[in-house]
Protein backbone atom coordinates (compact mmCIF):
# COMPACT_ATOMS: atom_id res chain seq x y z
CA UNK A 1 0.00 0.00 0.00
CA UNK A 2 1.20 3.25 -0.89
CA UNK A 3 2.56 5.34 1.78
CA UNK A 4 0.73 9.03 2.06
CA UNK A 5 2.37 10.20 4.57
CA UNK A 6 4.32 12.97 2.82
CA UNK A 7 1.45 14.43 1.19
CA UNK A 8 -0.78 14.13 4.50
CA UNK A 9 1.55 16.32 6.15
CA UNK A 10 1.18 18.54 2.71
CA UNK A 11 -2.69 18.07 3.42
CA UNK A 12 -2.51 19.60 6.96
CA UNK A 13 -0.18 22.81 6.27
CA UNK A 14 -2.70 23.41 3.39
CA UNK A 15 -5.38 23.25 6.18
CA UNK A 16 -3.93 25.21 8.71
CA UNK A 17 -2.92 28.24 6.64
CA UNK A 18 -6.58 28.33 4.91
CA UNK A 19 -7.81 28.12 8.25
CA UNK A 20 -5.61 31.13 9.46
CA UNK A 21 -6.69 33.35 6.63
CA UNK A 22 -10.38 32.53 6.96
CA UNK A 23 -10.47 32.61 10.56
CA UNK A 24 -9.38 36.42 10.08
CA UNK A 25 -12.49 37.30 8.05
CA UNK A 26 -15.08 34.96 9.51
CA UNK A 27 -18.15 36.99 11.22
CA UNK A 28 -16.35 40.60 10.07
CA UNK A 29 -18.78 43.14 8.95
CA UNK A 30 -18.47 44.54 5.56
CA UNK A 31 -15.78 42.37 3.73
CA UNK A 32 -15.41 42.52 0.39
CA UNK A 33 -17.63 40.22 -1.48
CA UNK A 34 -19.00 39.62 -5.24
CA UNK A 35 -21.54 37.81 -6.68
CA UNK A 36 -20.57 35.42 -9.39
CA UNK A 37 -21.79 35.84 -12.86
CA UNK A 38 -25.28 34.42 -13.50
CA UNK A 39 -25.92 32.88 -9.91
CA UNK A 40 -26.74 34.63 -7.49
CA UNK A 41 -26.13 32.09 -4.73
CA UNK A 42 -22.85 32.17 -5.79
CA UNK A 43 -20.49 34.36 -3.45
CA UNK A 44 -17.27 34.81 -3.10
CA UNK A 45 -15.23 36.69 -0.88
CA UNK A 46 -11.70 38.02 -0.47
CA UNK A 47 -10.82 35.22 2.22
CA UNK A 48 -12.30 32.50 -0.68
CA UNK A 49 -9.12 33.72 -2.46
CA UNK A 50 -6.83 34.73 -0.12
CA UNK A 51 -6.95 31.38 1.75
CA UNK A 52 -6.73 30.10 -2.30
CA UNK A 53 -3.97 31.66 -3.22
CA UNK A 54 -2.23 31.03 0.09
CA UNK A 55 -2.49 26.88 -0.49
CA UNK A 56 -1.81 27.24 -3.98
CA UNK A 57 2.06 29.34 -3.50
CA UNK A 58 2.24 25.86 -1.10
CA UNK A 59 1.54 23.81 -3.72
CA UNK A 60 3.61 25.54 -6.36
CA UNK A 61 6.95 25.52 -4.15
CA UNK A 62 6.71 21.86 -2.44
CA UNK A 63 5.73 19.86 -5.71
CA UNK A 64 6.33 21.67 -8.59
CA UNK A 65 4.98 19.03 -10.86
CA UNK A 66 1.58 18.37 -9.47
CA UNK A 67 -1.19 20.07 -10.98
CA UNK A 68 -3.74 22.54 -9.35
CA UNK A 69 -7.30 22.14 -10.40
CA UNK A 70 -8.87 25.54 -8.14
CA UNK A 71 -12.37 27.10 -7.55
CA UNK A 72 -11.60 30.65 -7.66
CA UNK A 73 -8.18 31.18 -9.96
CA UNK A 74 -6.26 29.52 -13.32
CA UNK A 75 -6.13 25.98 -12.76
CA UNK A 76 -2.73 24.89 -13.17
CA UNK A 77 -1.50 21.39 -15.61
CA UNK A 78 0.02 18.67 -14.03
CA UNK A 79 3.51 17.38 -15.40
CA UNK A 80 3.02 13.77 -13.66
CA UNK A 81 -1.13 13.41 -13.91
CA UNK A 82 -1.54 14.32 -10.55
CA UNK A 83 -3.95 16.90 -9.46
CA UNK A 84 -4.56 18.81 -6.04
CA UNK A 85 -8.18 20.37 -6.54
CA UNK A 86 -8.72 23.02 -3.86
CA UNK A 87 -12.51 24.76 -2.76
CA UNK A 88 -11.07 27.21 -0.12
CA UNK A 89 -14.61 27.94 1.21
CA UNK A 90 -17.05 25.35 0.48
CA UNK A 91 -20.61 27.18 1.29
CA UNK A 92 -19.50 30.81 1.22
CA UNK A 93 -23.19 31.81 1.83
CA UNK A 94 -22.84 30.43 5.18
CA UNK A 95 -19.53 31.56 5.88
CA UNK A 96 -21.16 35.30 5.21
CA UNK A 97 -24.09 34.81 7.46
CA UNK A 98 -21.28 33.82 10.22
CA UNK A 99 -22.64 29.96 10.28
CA UNK A 100 -19.74 27.42 11.05
CA UNK A 101 -21.11 24.60 8.63
CA UNK A 102 -18.45 25.95 5.88
CA UNK A 103 -14.95 23.87 4.77
CA UNK A 104 -12.17 23.76 3.22
CA UNK A 105 -12.05 20.74 0.80
CA UNK A 106 -8.48 20.00 -0.43
CA UNK A 107 -8.23 16.78 -2.48
CA UNK A 108 -5.67 14.67 -4.34
CA UNK A 109 -5.99 12.56 -7.03
CA UNK A 110 -4.20 10.36 -9.89
CA UNK A 111 -6.07 11.83 -13.07
CA UNK A 112 -4.65 8.65 -15.14
CA UNK A 113 -6.84 6.46 -13.11
CA UNK A 114 -9.42 9.06 -12.00
CA UNK A 115 -8.37 7.96 -8.20
CA UNK A 116 -8.84 10.19 -5.84
CA UNK A 117 -5.77 9.59 -3.19
CA UNK A 118 -6.41 12.01 -0.30
CA UNK A 119 -9.06 14.15 0.74
CA UNK A 120 -9.40 16.65 3.48
CA UNK A 121 -12.50 18.47 4.92
CA UNK A 122 -11.83 21.10 7.16
CA UNK A 123 -13.87 23.40 9.15
CA UNK A 124 -11.59 26.08 10.48
CA UNK A 125 -13.99 27.51 13.22
CA UNK A 126 -15.00 24.48 15.14
CA UNK A 127 -11.75 22.84 14.54
CA UNK A 128 -12.98 19.59 13.35
CA UNK A 129 -10.94 18.04 10.69
CA UNK A 130 -11.72 15.10 8.09
CA UNK A 131 -8.77 13.32 6.44
CA UNK A 132 -9.78 10.13 4.35
CA UNK A 133 -6.70 8.13 2.07
CA UNK A 134 -7.82 5.69 -0.23
CA UNK A 135 -7.93 1.94 1.18
CA UNK A 136 -7.67 3.20 4.69
CA UNK A 137 -10.49 3.98 7.04
CA UNK A 138 -10.81 8.19 7.46
CA UNK A 139 -10.24 9.74 10.25
CA UNK A 140 -11.62 12.85 12.12
CA UNK A 141 -9.03 15.02 14.03
CA UNK A 142 -7.05 11.75 14.14
CA UNK A 143 -9.65 9.48 15.43
CA UNK A 144 -11.13 6.84 13.31
CA UNK A 145 -14.59 7.52 12.27
CA UNK A 146 -17.61 4.69 12.35
CA UNK A 147 -20.47 5.11 10.25
CA UNK A 148 -23.07 2.70 12.42
CA UNK A 149 -25.58 2.56 9.12
CA UNK A 150 -22.75 1.49 6.57
CA UNK A 151 -23.91 -2.21 6.99
CA UNK A 152 -27.55 -2.30 7.10
CA UNK A 153 -29.34 -3.84 4.76
CA UNK A 154 -32.83 -3.30 5.50
CA UNK A 155 -33.03 0.55 5.19
CA UNK A 156 -35.74 2.06 3.71
CA UNK A 157 -35.91 5.01 1.55
CA UNK A 158 -38.65 7.16 2.81
CA UNK A 159 -37.80 6.43 6.39
CA UNK A 160 -33.87 8.29 5.34
CA UNK A 161 -33.15 12.07 5.47
CA UNK A 162 -32.97 13.45 2.19
CA UNK A 163 -30.88 16.56 2.41
CA UNK A 164 -29.84 19.19 -0.34
CA UNK A 165 -27.53 22.35 -0.08
CA UNK A 166 -30.28 24.22 -1.76
CA UNK A 167 -33.79 23.60 -4.20
CA UNK A 168 -32.17 25.71 -6.82
CA UNK A 169 -29.73 23.68 -7.36
CA UNK A 170 -31.86 22.00 -9.49
CA UNK A 171 -31.87 23.78 -12.54
CA UNK A 172 -33.30 21.47 -15.59
CA UNK A 173 -36.41 20.44 -15.94
CA UNK A 174 -34.93 16.91 -15.20
CA UNK A 175 -33.50 17.14 -11.90
CA UNK A 176 -36.44 19.54 -10.88
CA UNK A 177 -38.51 16.27 -11.47
CA UNK A 178 -36.10 13.66 -9.50
CA UNK A 179 -35.50 15.69 -6.88
CA UNK A 180 -39.48 16.29 -6.76
CA UNK A 181 -39.69 12.52 -6.82
CA UNK A 182 -37.48 11.68 -4.17
CA UNK A 183 -38.77 14.73 -1.99
CA UNK A 184 -42.23 12.71 -2.54
CA UNK A 185 -40.79 9.38 -1.37
CA UNK A 186 -38.73 10.26 1.73
CA UNK A 187 -40.84 11.79 4.74
CA UNK A 188 -37.50 14.11 5.98
CA UNK A 189 -36.09 16.40 3.80
CA UNK A 190 -33.66 18.84 4.96
CA UNK A 191 -31.73 21.78 3.17
CA UNK A 192 -28.92 23.84 3.79
CA UNK A 193 -25.08 22.59 4.76
CA UNK A 194 -22.86 22.11 1.75
CA UNK A 195 -19.97 20.03 2.10
CA UNK A 196 -20.96 19.83 6.03
CA UNK A 197 -23.62 17.57 4.91
CA UNK A 198 -20.81 15.10 4.04
CA UNK A 199 -19.05 15.63 7.05
CA UNK A 200 -22.04 13.90 9.23
CA UNK A 201 -22.80 11.58 6.57
CA UNK A 202 -19.86 10.13 7.17
CA UNK A 203 -19.41 10.57 10.79
CA UNK A 204 -23.14 8.83 11.18
CA UNK A 205 -24.13 11.83 13.08
CA UNK A 206 -27.31 11.88 11.71
CA UNK A 207 -30.43 10.42 13.75
CA UNK A 208 -31.25 8.72 11.05
CA UNK A 209 -29.75 7.76 7.78
CA UNK A 210 -29.01 10.40 4.95
CA UNK A 211 -29.02 10.51 1.24
CA UNK A 212 -27.48 13.77 -0.52
CA UNK A 213 -28.90 14.60 -4.02
CA UNK A 214 -27.11 17.53 -5.49
CA UNK A 215 -26.30 19.14 -8.71
CA UNK A 216 -24.95 21.81 -10.58
CA UNK A 217 -21.35 21.14 -8.72
CA UNK A 218 -18.22 21.09 -9.93
CA UNK A 219 -15.07 18.70 -9.65
CA UNK A 220 -13.68 20.33 -6.27
CA UNK A 221 -16.73 20.50 -4.94
CA UNK A 222 -16.85 16.92 -4.07
CA UNK A 223 -13.30 15.18 -4.89
CA UNK A 224 -11.92 15.35 -1.51
CA UNK A 225 -15.40 13.72 -0.46
CA UNK A 226 -15.09 10.92 -2.05
CA UNK A 227 -12.21 8.87 -0.05
CA UNK A 228 -14.03 10.22 3.01
CA UNK A 229 -16.97 8.87 2.35
CA UNK A 230 -16.33 5.67 0.74
CA UNK A 231 -13.63 4.71 3.61
CA UNK A 232 -16.80 4.12 6.25
CA UNK A 233 -19.01 2.61 3.86
CA UNK A 234 -21.02 5.20 1.77
CA UNK A 235 -21.81 5.41 -1.43
CA UNK A 236 -21.08 8.04 -3.69
CA UNK A 237 -21.72 8.42 -6.87
CA UNK A 238 -23.62 9.88 -10.05
CA UNK A 239 -27.30 10.44 -10.57
CA UNK A 240 -26.32 7.06 -12.81
CA UNK A 241 -24.21 5.04 -10.21
CA UNK A 242 -21.23 5.90 -12.01
CA UNK A 243 -18.00 6.80 -10.49
CA UNK A 244 -17.67 10.24 -10.11
CA UNK A 245 -15.21 11.73 -12.33
CA UNK A 246 -13.89 15.51 -13.33
CA UNK A 247 -16.48 16.30 -15.90
CA UNK A 248 -19.20 15.02 -12.68
CA UNK A 249 -22.15 17.28 -11.99
CA UNK A 250 -24.86 15.34 -10.14
CA UNK A 251 -23.76 13.94 -7.18
CA UNK A 252 -25.76 11.07 -5.12
CA UNK A 253 -24.74 10.04 -2.16
CA UNK A 254 -25.99 8.05 1.05
CA UNK A 255 -25.72 6.13 4.07
CA UNK A 256 -25.44 2.69 2.97
CA UNK A 257 -25.35 0.61 -0.48
CA UNK A 258 -29.16 -0.18 0.37
CA UNK A 259 -30.50 3.24 0.43
CA UNK A 260 -28.55 4.01 -2.64
CA UNK A 261 -29.80 1.71 -5.15
CA UNK A 262 -33.16 2.69 -3.22
CA UNK A 263 -32.15 6.25 -4.32
CA UNK A 264 -30.94 5.01 -7.99
CA UNK A 265 -34.06 2.96 -8.68
CA UNK A 266 -36.30 5.87 -8.23
CA UNK A 267 -34.11 8.39 -10.32
CA UNK A 268 -34.33 6.06 -13.30
CA UNK A 269 -37.82 5.26 -13.01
Amino acid sequence: MTDFTREIQLVNQLADVSTEVICQYFRQANIYAETKLADRSSIVTIADRQAEEAMVNILRETVPNDGIIREEGENIPSKNGRYWVLDPIDGTSAFVKGLPVFGTLIGLVDSHQNLPLVGCLNQPILQERWLGITGKIPTLNGKPLENPYAKLTDSQLKDACLTSTTPIMFITQRQQAIAAKLQQVCKRIAFGGDCYNYGSLASGWSSMPMVILESDLKYYDFCALIPILEGVGCIITDWLGNTLNSESTEVLAASNQTLHQQALEVINN
